[in-house]
């Protein structure tokens, strides 16, 4: 594709390793211009609370830390709060895919750093916090931990019915995100591509080939197959396919936003949005821009 060579291109020339990034942090410089107001742990959580969030709640959270930079307190002091609003009765998670730095590596799954940033890193380090077995692992704190995250070594594709994501709907979970834009979704979107890919031919493209993964359990090496894209295939989507598809197709009473500052905070409940994406793909609707749903429905 001329379109992806550009791409590569012009991240070489520039020293580029993310073009969502890149673009990300020259948009933040320009941000932070017009957005100067602290605030304080206190403020967030009651802004976090003004969302319906609270005690025995199962969270999902995706975050953004460039995004708190006008936030006085700590990493512990915002998960220790949040915590603190769902109670001994609530569950938290973060994803907690790992960091690897080579094809062939081992996932250490008490040692590996995440890739999902620096507050899911902190989290992952909390005392009784359980950790999937799975290459798009998660990490979970509270109640519902074991429940949520015991079968994802077992899962065929990362996202199907054993997978935390797909668990959230079971337990009426939210994914609660920050700093990730107007109507983010974030990663319980594949669920739908995992239950509709022996269904609708279009959503088999996403797992073409398996693939073997190792994982280091204590003092033993574990292996596990799962479904995944194949090396040449790459799917495509923006902000701006996502704001489309849930303009038209979702009821945007399902997702609160606030502001803080510059902190967008955006939740959604996802058993609605699940079975609505999964309703959806079985028409050919879909937030990906590449492939084209339309050759194929």
């Amino acid at each position: 594709m001329l379109k992806q060579k550009l791409i590569n291109y012009f991240k070489k020339r520039f020293r580029i390793y993310s073009l969502t990034e890149f673009v990300n942090r020259k948009k933040r410089s320009i941000v932070r211009l017009f957005y100067k107001k602290k605030y304080s742990i206190d403020e967030l959580m009651n802004h976090i609370r003004g969302l319906g969030i609270s005690e025995g709640d199962t969270v999902l959270v995706h975050s953004s830390w460039n995004e708190f930079y006008n936030y006085t307190g700590t990493i512990n002091e915002f998960i220790d709060g949040l915590l603190n609003i769902i109670g001994p009765k609530g569950t938290l998670l973060m994803p907690s895919y790992p960091f690897l730095r080579k094809k062939d590596s081992i996932f250490d799954i008490k040692r590996t750093p995440t890739e999902a940033g620096i507050i899911a890193e902190t989290f992952r380090h909390y005392p009784g916090v359980k950790r999937s077995i799975n290459m798009h692992s998660v990490c979970a704190l509270g109640l519902n931990a074991e429940y949520l995250t015991a079968e994802h070594f077992f899962s065929e594709t990362c996202w199907d019915e054993k997978s935390p994501y797909y668990k959230l709907a079971n337990l009426n979970g939210k994914v609660l995100s920050f700093g990730l834009g107007k109507y983010f979704v974030g990663t319980i979107m594949h669920c739908a591509d995992s239950i509709l890919k022996d269904e609708v031919a279009y959503f088999s493209l996403f797992f073409k080939e398996k693939k073997e993964a190792k994982f280091k359990l204590d003092d033993k090496v574990i292996t596990h197959n799962y479904f995944t894209s194949s090396a040449d295939f790459k799917y495509e989507f923006s902000d701006r396919s996502h704001s489309r598809v849930i303009n038209k197709y979702y009821d945007k009473t399902k997702f609160k936003r606030t502001k803080l500052s510059n902190l967008t905070i955006n939740v959604y409940e996802a058993n609605y949005f699940i079975n609505k994406t999964i309703a959806l793909g079985r028409k050919g609707i879909v937030v990906y821009t590449f492939p084209d749903p339309k050759k194929y429905f």
